[in-house]
């Protein structure tokens, strides 16, 4: 399980800027599903009400599938927590790429506290303008959204321990930028450490499994047991709670051997993920209960809003299609299906080998991806090359297109033809 995991996690970090995704598009969504159960029903309809200006609202809208487990607007408000990651490197006006981490510099042995040396743009600096554009009930519709979105996303982003440091010793006189540059071998392949990490609250993009997932953890980790809830309030004490995190469990005070590329990257000590994992699903359910209390506190509304619809979709009456074409892909993010088509293209690069499926780049519908560290499982990926096929998995979106992400060949199959 844990070599699928790190495969994937490590093709996707060759496509993603420093800290671009504390714990994952999965991780994110969890906490979100953590925190929406925590909310009064009215703090539900007021987030709805405020998302609803939000510029990709109508495509989270279309993309809702009902269920039995969450509503639409429950659902909005897990989609709205990747949003930030999804605008990084886009030209969007509220990219904010500096906002998602603070660095305070770690140094062995004696860890003596130093400030970030950007103050003013990072997480804490981002939390801070988010809680004002919330209490501020004359602000632009769509600022307040987009400021919404943005706090569901930090409150999680400041709970990921290497997203509230950056490691520097003699190998690293500039800092590792949060672990992006340390290198460790889980198993027989060198990945970041900061990725590690990202992935530790799971790597499957699902809203029912995380929404399920929300559940267990919350009785896992069930507030009165929290006591950090009631010591560390604000903003600054989540970042210096997983500045020490960093320091005793990601780094083990020094004693982690890292290498500054894969190949040379040494083994993890034992026990090293066991204990990391516990860190993280703690993390996870602090943030999610803490994400809870920032909207109480700082979402204001100018009046009153009508609460939500209860759910009343039984579970059954609607199902989902066994198979897709291309053309449909996009109306199921993140459900599991089955979608055929024609590969008319197999672009391959160093990092990832990419299937266009019906109409090539860049008008293709739909593409089926395999990172390199997946791509030997495949043998030559050409061989599929004017096939008419089945992919399987979970289709998610990539900048503003439905894919899915291969790590077995059994989630492509050859079918005949038309």
């Amino acid at each position: 399980m844990w070599k699928s995991f790190i495969l994937f996690l490590t093709g996707v970090s060759l496509l993603l800027p420093h800290s671009a995704r504390a714990w994952g598009g999965a991780g994110h969504q969890l906490i979100a599903a953590e925190a929406y159960r925590q909310l009064t029903p009215e703090a539900k309809a007021q987030t709805f009400a405020v998302l609803k200006a939000h510029p990709d609202f109508a495509k989270w809208t279309n993309a809702y599938h009902p269920n039995a487990s969450y509503d639409l607007a429950a659902y909005v408000f897990m989609r709205s927590a990747n949003w930030p990651d999804e605008i990084r490197k886009s030209d969007n006006l509220y990219d904010h790429p500096e906002w998602h981490y603070v660095d305070y510099p770690l140094r062995a042995p004696h860890f003596a506290f130093e400030p970030d040396a950007q103050p003013a743009n990072n997480v804490l600096f981002g939390l801070a303008e988010c809680e004002k554009t919330l209490r501020d009930t004359s602000a632009r519709p769509a600022d307040r959204a987009a400021m919404l979105s943005y706090l569901i996303h930090l409150v999680a982003d400041v709970h990921q321990p290497l997203h509230c440091e950056s490691w520097f010793n003699a190998a690293y006189p500039n800092g590792d930028r949060g672990g992006n540059d340390f290198y460790v071998k889980p198993d027989n392949l060198g990945v970041g450490l900061h990725g590690l990490w990202d992935g530790l609250l799971g790597s499957t993009l699902n809203p029912r499994l995380q929404w399920n997932t929300a559940i267990e953890c919350q009785s896992k980790f069930p507030r009165p047991a929290l006591t950090e809830l009631a010591t560390h309030t604000t903003p600054q004490a989540w970042s210096l709670e997983s500045r020490q995190l960093a320091i005793d469990l990601g780094y083990l005070r020094g004693n982690l051997p890292g290498g500054t590329s894969r190949e040379t990257a040494p083994p993890l000590p034992a026990d090293y993920l066991k204990n990391a994992k516990i860190v993280a699903e703690k993390q996870g359910a602090l943030a999610g209960y803490r994400l809870a209390d920032e909207i109480l506190a700082h979402l204001k509304c100018a009046g009153p809003v009508p609460l939500l619809p209860e759910n009343k979709f039984i579970a059954g009456s609607v199902n989902l299609p066994a198979k897709i074409g291309t053309a449909q892909a996009a109306k199921y993010y993140d459900e599991t299906m089955v979608v055929t088509g024609k590969v008319v293209a197999v672009s391959q690069r160093p990092a990832i080998t990419i299937l266009d499926l019906d109409q090539a780049y860049p008008n293709s519908y739909f593409t089926a991806v395999v990172f390199a560290e997946n791509t030997g499982k495949f043998g030559d990926l050409k061989k599929f090359a004017n096939q008419n096929v089945e992919i399987s998995g979970t289709i998610i979106e990539y900048r503003n297109k439905p894919e899915i992400i291969l790590t077995s060949p059994a989630q492509i199959k050859v079918v005949p033809g038309k």
